[in-house]
């Protein structure tokens, strides 16, 4: 296996499995007392995913919130900035192709292997046309006990870490429907053609801040 396929391997499981961890619900189960978090939706994973990899469109949304909440247009002035400043949509941006319900990955390997480590545990049922549906994942003490361990002793979770707090703290709220309707808003995600990669939009964000601040990012 070539060296940036392994890194990709890893980077993908990294991300999927922090966003369960920090987008995950408290769960007691008497049949599973091994499970502590539970989240609901592979579309809610895909969303957020998207979010993570493509910080022109997270800043886009964060822009939105901005424009229509004075409270939070200054802390929020400084995110973009920063995100901006730290070149963030060139270095951190990871592509995600357009399916028919937008931005998809297949995470299946992802998930198969969170699994078999005891990381997580999964369920879902078949609807009529034996279609899985009702996904949902729920995070072990084993996985919690290891993740906060490896929060404090390795720094180059800090990133990924530092994002999944900030995107919680705006978009936590939203199922993953409500996420996939707002950023089905953005004209360039759209109009992206089935199974082509969704373009970047660092200008229509530039151009938005400068509206909203009137300065130039």
């Amino acid at each position: 296996m070539e060296l940036d396929e392994q890194v990709r391997i890893y980077k993908d499981r990294l991300r999927i499995f922090l966003i369960l961890f920090y987008f995950s619900d408290e769960f007691t189960s008497t049949e599973h007392p091994e499970y502590k978090k539970i989240f609901k939706s592979e579309v809610r994973i895909q969303k957020i995913d998207f979010l993570i990899r493509n910080p022109d469109y997270l800043a886009y949304e964060l822009l939105l919130i901005a424009a229509n909440d004075t409270d939070k247009r200054q802390e929020i002035k400084q995110i973009v900035k920063s995100i901006y400043d730290s070149s963030e949509p060139q270095l951190r941006r990871l592509e995600m192709e357009r399916f028919f319900f937008g931005a998809y990955e297949d995470i299946d390997d992802v998930i198969g292997f969170l699994k078999s480590i005891g990381f997580i545990g999964f369920t879902s049922r078949k609807n009529s046309d034996l279609k899985t549906i009702e996904k949902q994942y729920f995070v072990t003490q084993l996985a919690i006990t290891k993740a906060n361990s490896a929060i404090s002793n390795l720094p180059a979770l800090e990133w990924y870490i530092r994002r999944c707090e900030l995107i919680n703290n705006y978009f936590g709220n939203l199922s993953g429907s409500q996420l996939k309707v707002s950023q089905y808003q953005i004209e360039e995600y759209r109009n992206t053609s089935f199974k082509n990669f969704i373009g970047e939009i660092s200008e229509t964000v530039k151009n938005d801040f400068y509206s909203i601040f009137n300065e130039r990012l």
